[in-house]
C-alpha cells in the first residue's frame, strides 16, 4: 500500500496552494518563472523560504511590484537573488546558493549534499521532517531546480516518488504538486529517475540537494 506524506506547513485551500508566511498570513506558495525575475534555483529557494515562514508575501512584493527593502537582512538577500542574480543564464549551482544564504542569514540551517548513493534516504528524511528541499536535476539536455514538498513510500519505508513544485510550469489549483520524480525503479545508467510533469517526462539524475530550515537552538 502506498503512503503519501506532504509537508505539514502547506495547505490546499479553495483558492490555491498556500503556506503561512513570516507575518503569519496564508499566502501563495508556488510561483512560476515570469512572476519573479529569477533563475529556477532562485524561484525554488524563495518558495523554500516562504515554506518555512522566513519571508513574507510583502517581502517578495510580487503583486505590488515593489523592490525589496535593502535596509533589512531579508531585503538584502532578496535584492541579491532577484535583482542582482535574477538573469543567470548558465544556471545557479546549489553549493553557491548555500554559501550565499549562509552569508546573509545566520539564523538559517543550510545543508547542501552533492551527488551520493543515498540521496533518496536523505531527501525522504528532510521532507518528512517538514524541511523543504531544493533538488538540482540534470540530464543531457537540461539543468533545472525544483522544490521537494512530499513523498510516496511503501510499508517498508521505501521511497517511490518525490512530489515537487516546479517553477517552470503552472500548477493546478486542486494539486499539491506539479512535478513528480519517480524513484521506484532501479534504473541503471547515468539518469536513473523519471521526472514527470503535465507537459513532459525525461530521465534525470539528482545532482545535488539544498535543505533550508530555521536554525534550532541547542540546549
Amino acid at each position: 500500500m502506498a503512503n503519501i506524506f506532504i509537508n505539514d506547513r502547506i495547505r490546499l485551500s479553495r483558492q490555491q496552494l498556500q503556506v503561512k508566511d513570516a507575518n503569519g498570513k496564508w499566502t501563495t506558495l508556488h510561483y512560476q518563472q515570469g512572476g519573479l525575475d529569477g533563475a529556477c534555483a532562485v524561484y525554488s529557494t524563495i518558495m523554500a523560504l516562504l515554506c518555512i515562514g522566513y519571508i513574507s508575501k510583502e517581502d517578495v512584493g510580487i503583486e505590488e511590484s515593489r523592490k525589496p527593502d535593502k535596509r533589512t537582512t531579508i531585503g538584502k538577500l532578496l535584492s541579491h537573488l532577484l535583482e542582482e542574480q535574477g538573469l543567470i543564464r548558465s544556471g545557479y549551482f546549489l553549493p553557491t546558493m548555500a554559501k550565499e544564504l549562509k552569508s546573509f542569514c545566520t539564523n538559517l540551517d543550510i545543508n547542501v549534499h552533492s551527488k551520493t548513493s543515498n540521496f533518496k534516504e536523505i531527501i525522504k528524511a528532510y521532507v518528512e521532517n517538514d524541511t523543504p528541499v531544493v533538488l538540482h536535476i540534470v540530464n543531457n539536455d537540461f539543468s533545472h531546480a525544483i522544490l521537494a514538498i512530499g513523498t510516496e513510500y511503501d510499508e517498508n519505508e521505501y521511497l517511490h516518488k518525490i512530489f515537487c513544485l516546479d517553477p517552470g510550469y503552472a500548477i493546478n489549483k486542486s494539486s499539491y504538486w506539479n512535478c513528480v520524480i519517480d524513484t521506484s525503479r532501479n534504473n541503471n545508467g547515468e539518469f536513473p529517475f523519471w521526472c514527470i510533469t503535465d507537459d513532459n517526462k525525461s530521465k534525470v539524475e539528482i545532482r545535488s540537494i539544498l535543505a533550508i530550515d530555521w536554525r534550532r537552538a541547542v540546549d
